[in-house]
């Protein structure tokens, strides 16, 4: 009977172990729930890559980095099954915010290089989402949260002048 219990106890903490490994702080500092690992949308945000890529169409900057504003508040506690779709259209609106970035042979003042670096700091941030970032939470969090202050305080004449420059 001692020989049942004992294995009765180390089961269930196995169990409890086993169970709470998810939600355990990375070695990036992430406290957050990964609540969705990043081998379970791998395959979509590649896709979502792919499709950046593949899109000859102009894209308006403004409107990328407004989908990220939005889609910020949403998600800035981590990637729940709730909130997963707000995530995909951020990850989508960063990854061509990143495209642009590498790919214009347009001469850009640094305030407008921030602004598109803010697409390679927001997948960074994501992936800590995930479980899967590289380098420290915090430092990816304040980056997008500075990303996001120069475009609160990019005026209109600038949003112009910057389009400008893109077509």
């Amino acid at each position: 009977m001692k020989r049942y219990i004992i294995t009765l106890i180390l089961l269930i903490t196995c169990t409890f172990t086993l169970t709470g490994c998810r939600n355990q702080t990375t070695d990036s500092g992430f406290k957050g729930n990964v609540e969705i690992a990043w081998d379970d949308v791998k395959n979509d945000f590649d896709q979502i890559d792919q499709d950046v890529e593949n899109d000859t169409s102009k894209q308006d900057v403004k409107a990328l980095t407004q989908t990220i504003l939005d889609g910020y508040d949403k998600i800035k506690e981590g990637i729940t099954q709730d909130n997963q779709e707000e995530a995909k259209k951020v990850y989508a609106a960063a990854s061509r915010l990143e495209y642009i970035e590498k790919n214009t042979d347009q001469k850009l003042s640094s305030e407008e290089k921030e602004i598109l670096e803010l697409g390679k700091k927001t997948k960074t941030l994501m992936m800590h989402y995930y479980g899967n970032g590289e380098g420290i939470f915090q430092d990816a969090v304040d980056d997008v949260e500075n990303g996001i202050d120069r475009v609160k305080n990019f005026t209109e004449e600038k949003w112009n002048d910057f389009k400008d420059k893109l077509e």
